[in-house]
């Protein structure tokens, strides 16, 4: 497919032949355009999708002192596909593969499928604090067991939770923005809702009932005062992992959740962040 570009370009001082081009392209049949100023002169460049719509644009120009047009043809570039074609799955840990469409996993393979498109903010497993968690998560027992996943975002650590093999993982975020993410992420991986329960709020908000393990992929800011709340909801023998911290945080939050009655059991590092699982 191919752009017909019409060049309208004059003194970039002269504001009323810029209004008079900006008027006379507005009952045109372009379909946008776009400005720019260098060495003093404005050039719009008005897209149309035919040669004689440009050439009938440009007719209607020709009258204007001190405007120099030029057409241009141009192939046009369909970004969306090109952005798709960059798109590519991503290996977590030893068990995790990630994609943001379901087309792009691997046609085979033995690893755990998690689909979680990539223009969520909330968390596609690409930052290293997400990783960290992935990998913690591995090595815990979580067959038949329950989860909770504090400050969810995409959801991506619930989702893990359930592929690891837990019964139930819940996950909740106090952003309500999260909830369309959350939601719509448990539905492309295929969860039913009663394994992976939603809310939006607090972990006061829970109503009861202990977690074997919990995840909280935050910062310490937010993470230490929850950390009563959420050490409450633990089971005798859970395991809670902390992420989202700064290796020079990292002592902080240890003594922190030793306060608590927790001790830490296995710890990972990545660039600047640590994550760590702690215990009773």
């Amino acid at each position: 497919m191919t752009d017909y570009i019409l060049e309208i370009s004059f003194d970039c001082n002269d504001t009323v032949t810029d209004e008079l081009v900006q008027s006379r392209l507005f009952v045109t049949p372009s379909t946008g355009s776009t400005s720019a100023e260098i060495d003093g002169t404005t050039t719009i460049a008005a897209y149309f999708d035919s040669a004689v719509d440009r050439d009938g644009a440009a007719e209607s120009m020709r009258d204007l002192d001190g405007v120099a047009l030029h057409a241009v043809d141009r192939r046009r570039v369909d970004w969306l596909d090109r952005y798709q074609q960059s798109l590519q799955s991503l290996l977590v840990g030893r068990r995790f593969v990630i994609a943001p469409d379901a087309s792009l996993l691997p046609a085979r393979g033995d690893r755990l499928t998690i689909v979680v498109p990539q223009e969520q903010a909330f968390g596609t497993g690409s930052h290293e604090t997400t990783a960290l968690c992935m990998e913690l998560l591995e090595t815990l027992d979580l067959r038949d067991r329950r989860g909770l996943d504090v400050g969810s975002g995409s959801g991506i650590l619930a989702l893990a939770m359930h592929r690891l093999g837990a019964a139930k993982a819940m996950a909740f975020d106090n952003d309500t923005d999260a909830y369309g993410a959350l939601r719509d992420n448990r539905i492309r991986n295929g969860v039913p809702d009663g394994a992976m329960p939603l809310f939006i709020g607090s972990v006061e908000a829970l109503r009861g009932g202990k977690f074997d393990a919990i995840t909280m992929n935050i910062i310490p800011e937010v993470i230490l005062p929850l950390l009563g709340h959420v050490v409450a909801r633990l089971a005798h023998d859970g395991r809670l992992i902390l992420s989202g911290i700064l290796i020079v945080k990292a002592d902080e939050v240890i003594r922190a959740a030793a306060t608590h009655g927790l001790r830490l059991v296995d710890a990972r590092e990545r660039g600047e962040w640590w994550a760590g699982v702690f215990m009773r």
